[in-house]
């Protein structure tokens, strides 16, 4: 046996669920791990989202040092985080869904990479789609949003948006129907439904189609690449000729994985491995039920991949990202929590089962692994950040504007040639740059200040209250305090206040109400939270080296934050720490390990 670490992120697990849900007895391995484990809340750095903090959480170092922005991994060479420590040891990490800001050169192992950029995936041949006889599901035009909410500012990002129609053909009988997989990346292939039979396939490769239920795995052969396909029979009223069918995601499976030949070794073990689902986890869809199974079944592969790579392939390190309950925050959130504006008594309780059910797939994952794992490891159960529900939308570009400070085009994009000021797609939203082009030298400190001033002035009067959108702002130079400094940080960095959020609205205001029910957790500064919900991350550890029956009270002792994990498990795995920010966080370990060094 050999030291090991299992870090099972969960984007935007929180706390005060997690303690509601175990209270009422439905999270039997979580509640284990509170109760013969060390729980804490983790402080997020600004944005409080999934890059930056992962990011941080995985180098042990904070932003100003590991992150240059969304997709663009530090240069670990001179940066020397984690991942690079345990190299130079000889212990080698597995990163698998995690995000792709984090890169892992080898010897380590990557495994599907989270994918954020425009471009199509390039580890996904097609992704899931629902196929469906009525054409104006198919023909129906795209939903204009009176807002957009996310970050760059005209992403939809905050809806989880999905639902990919697609048409199901039918002969002229009615016997035969015909649906068209097509790849971003160009490619296709067409299978065939036999309603009789209620089979689906190419030729006599076939799988047979349950209401209600997945199917088994239907290779697609050379032009997927060796990926395979399954289906839900969504709908199935072929009398009328009312059909539909739910496509899942298919992977390409040479092209998951930094070692081809483990990523293979894994799916003849485990099964095709999928990272999307194609209903929103949401009361509010009529095939819910689908997307639960499917994130159980990634959340399962996730678990079975982390036992094998660590106690069968001698991987030292693991760590994934999973992804459904955040969904359910984010669609579920602003009807369940009081402080919304939006909660209904009435209708609390549909939002409500849902994340349960959400909270419920997860802790089978973890089930599995503490069933398995062995004495010499250390489980992490973690999170990014958590949510509070939405109150008003930011558009800081055209508040800007309306300053002097930005040039808009025709469109309301920003034309940074033209402009004082900028932000960056990349940086999150929350750092703002000063256009050295445009701006002289011995004006800089002069923008600065009148960016503080202008950020902390920021507010709508609503329901006869002022309500400032800004909760804080500092120059870069004072940004140390908040673990950021280097040349990637903006000149100006600030947070919305509880309850804003960055977006877009269709008739140009710079700030007003949200229009839809949501919740997020990026814009808002790190301690958000209402009665129900905290933007807080969350550390569940369990197993090797960790005490039990420990919590620790950030209103008493302070929080920890979001680089002192990786600083603790290069502690677990006597990695060198000198080029870690982190703190090892010495309350939740026993010191066992350390006595028997």
């Amino acid at each position: 046996m050999h030291k090991k670490v299992i870090v099972f992120g969960v984007d935007g697990l929180m706390m005060p669920l997690i303690q509601k849900f175990a209270a009422e007895g439905e999270l039997p391995h979580i509640s284990r791990m509170l109760e013969q484990g060390a729980a804490t809340e983790l402080l997020p750095y600004i944005s409080a989202w999934g890059d930056v903090n992962w990011a941080a959480f995985i180098s042990g170092q904070s932003p100003g040092t590991s992150w240059r922005g969304q997709a663009l991994p530090a240069d670990y060479s001179r940066t020397q985080p984690l991942l690079q420590k345990m190299a130079a040891q000889g212990l080698r990490a597995a990163l698998v869904h995690f995000p792709e800001s984090v890169a892992a050169p080898t010897p380590h192992f990557t495994l599907s990479p989270y994918w954020s950029a425009p471009e199509p995936n390039p580890h996904t041949f097609a992704a899931p789609a629902i196929f469906t006889t009525d054409a104006a599901r198919v023909d129906a035009p795209g939903k204009a949003r009176q807002q957009t909410l996310g970050w760059p500012p005209s992403s939809p990002l905050a809806y989880h948006d999905k639902g990919l129609w697609q048409p199901l053909i039918g002969d002229e009988e009615g016997r035969r129907y015909r649906l068209t997989i097509r790849s971003a990346h160009g490619a296709e292939v067409t299978l065939v439904l036999d309603v009789q039979t209620r089979t689906l396939g190419v030729g006599d490769t076939q799988v047979t189609l349950t209401p209600g239920a997945w199917s088994s795995w239907l290779p697609l052969g050379d032009v997927a690449e060796g990926g395979a396909v399954r289906f839900w029979l969504a709908r199935f009223a072929p009398h009328t000729r009312e059909i539909e069918i739910i496509q899942s995601e298919v992977s390409y499976p040479q092209r998951l994985a930094s070692d081809s030949v483990l990523a293979q070794q894994l799916i003849d073990e485990l099964g095709p491995f999928h990272s999307q689902w194609a209903v929103k986890a949401s009361p509010d869809e009529a095939h819910l039920a689908s997307t639960l199974e499917d994130a159980e079944r990634q959340s399962l592969w996730l678990a079975e991949s982390a036992l094998r790579l660590t106690h069968q392939h001698g991987y030292a390190l693991w760590a994934a990202v999973h992804h459904l309950i955040d969904e359910s925050h984010h669609l579920c959130l602003g009807q369940y929590d009081p402080a919304s504006p939006f909660y209904d008594p009435q209708q609390a309780p549909r939002y409500e089962a849902v994340i349960r059910e959400c909270y419920k797939v997860l802790d089978r994952s973890i089930g599995k692994i503490i069933d398995s794992m062995d004495d010499e490891t250390t489980l992490l159960l973690a999170s990014d950040h958590g949510a509070v529900p939405n109150h008003f939308m930011c558009d800081v570009n055209r508040y800007l504007a309306k300053q002097g400070l930005v040039t808009l085009d025709a469109n309301g994009l920003p034309v940074r040639s033209q402009s004082q000021v900028y932000l960056k797609d990349e940086r999150g939203g929350l750092e703002i740059f000063i256009n050295t082009d445009s701006v002289a030298p011995a004006a800089y400190g002069a923008i600065q200040d009148r960016l503080l001033h202008l950020l902390h002035n920021w507010h709508i009067e609503h329901r006869g209250q002022t309500r400032y959108a800004v909760a804080w702002a500092v120059r870069k130079e004072d940004a140390v305090g908040i673990g950021y400094w280097g040349e990637h940080a903006g000149d100006v960095l600030f947070t919305y206040d509880t309850g804003f959020v960055w977006g877009t609205s269709l008739d140009g205001k710079d700030i007003c109400p949200v229009v839809a029910p949501g919740a997020n957790h990026g814009p808002q500064k790190p301690t958000a939270e209402t009665a129900h919900t905290a933007n807080y991350g969350v550390l569940l550890a369990f197993g090797a080296g960790i005490r039990k029956g420990y919590s620790h009270d950030r209103h008493r002792h302070g929080p920890y934050r979001m680089a002192d994990p990786g600083a603790t498990i290069a502690h677990l795995l006597d990695v060198e720490q000198d080029t870690l920010d982190g703190t090892v966080m010495q309350a939740l370990l026993t010191g066992e390990r350390e006595e028997t060094r």
